[in-house]
């Protein structure tokens, strides 16, 4: 039987912040925030969805300003959703700018 003792092989430690210099459990709570806010406003974006439908049924037209709005949403649950995957290091809004159309 072969030796299978762990002193040759390197030890795997889990880090204990972020590449930022975060503390990992801050970096949690704030995940966890921004997860509950990325519901919420993945919700209403389902919710003006449904206006809209109601809009177009009754005025055979979009709300442009719905639309932009939505697509503001759209955008800031794709942040939210990039913070909580550690696609990105930078904390999405309130800490940050509204994600707007015209970016």
């Amino acid at each position: 039987m072969s030796d299978t003792s762990s002193s040759s092989e390197p030890s795997i430690e889990a880090p204990k912040e972020v590449s930022n210099g975060e503390p990992l459990w801050l970096r949690f709570v704030y995940m966890i925030g921004y997860g509950i806010l990325g519901n919420i406003a993945f919700s209403l974006a389902l919710f003006l969805g449904v206006v809209q439908i109601v809009l177009l049924l009754i005025r055979k037209e979009l709300n442009d300003e719905i639309a932009g709005f939505s697509r503001n949403l759209i955008a800031y649950v794709g942040e939210c959703l990039s913070y909580v995957a550690f696609v990105r290091e930078d904390k999405p809004f309130p800490l940050a700018k509204f994600p707007s159309s015209e970016d």
